[in-house]
C-alpha cells in the first residue's frame, strides 16, 4: 500500500526526519504531498489531508494510507507489523494516538492524532464533508469505526509545530498507551 505523506516545503528540519523513517522502514512506495498553508493551521492541515481523500476517491482506490511528515516509528518493524494488523471493519485505521479514550475492542472515541492512519473506501465521503474550520480529529468524532493498532507504532517528534504555534513535546501525552518496541530496548520512547 501506497505512503501518503504530507510535508510543508519549508520544514525541511522534518524531510530529514521523515526520509530517516522511511529508510528505517524499508518503505519505498511512498508520495509526498504538499502541505497547506492557511492563516488558520487547522483549516490548512485539514485541507491537506483532505487532498489525498479526494484524490483516493476519484481513483476508487480501496483504502489510502496517509501519514504527517513528524511520523516516528516506535520499533524497527513497526511499518510492517502495521500493514499487517489491518482490520477488516473500519473506518479509520490509526497507527497511534496522542489521546483519546482506547476500548477494550481497540476502537477509539475522542482521539487526536492523525500522524499515520488509514481511510477505508466507504468513508471517504464523510471524510471529505467534514468542516474545514475545526482541527480535522474533533471534527472527526462520533462520525466512524476507528480502530487504532495494538500496540500502537507511531508516536511524533517532538519540535516546533506549525498547528499550535510553538514547541511541543508530547511524552506526557502518551505515557499511558503501550507501543511497539524492539526486543532491546528497555527504555520509553
Amino acid at each position: 500500500m501506497l505512503l501518503n505523506i504530507i510535508h510543508l516545503e519549508k520544514r525541511s528540519d522534518r524531510r530529514l526526519l521523515f526520509i530517516r523513517e522511511i529508510e528505517n522502514q524499508s518503505i519505498i512506495e511512498y508520495r509526498i504531498w504538499p502541505g497547506i498553508l492557511t492563516p488558520e493551521p487547522p483549516i490548512g492541515i485539514t485541507l491537506a489531508h483532505k487532498q489525498i481523500v479526494a484524490d483516493a476517491l476519484s481513483s476508487s482506490k480501496p483504502c489510502v494510507m496517509i501519514a504527517e511528515d513528524d511520523l516516528k516509528f516506535t520499533a524497527g518493524n513497526a511499518y510492517q507489523y502495521f500493514l499487517q494488523h489491518l482490520p477488516t471493519d473500519f473506518d479509520l485505521y490509526l497507527g497511534g494516538i496522542m489521546y483519546g479514550k482506547v476500548k477494550p475492542d481497540k476502537t477509539v472515541e475522542r482521539f487526536a492524532g492523525l500522524t499515520l492512519y488509514v481511510v477505508h473506501q466507504r468513508f471517504y465521503e464523510t471524510f471529505l464533508q467534514l468542516p474545514n474550520d475545526k482541527h480535522l480529529d474533533q471534527a472527526l468524532d462520533n462520525k466512524g469505526k476507528y480502530k487504532v493498532c495494538d500496540p500502537m507504532v507511531v508516536t511524533q517528534y517532538d519540535g516546533y509545530s506549525d498547528n499550535h504555534k510553538k514547541l511541543m513535546q508530547y511524552d506526557h501525552y502518551i505515557r499511558h498507551y503501550s507501543f511497539l518496541k524492539d526486543p532491546d530496548e528497555q527504555s520509553n520512547i
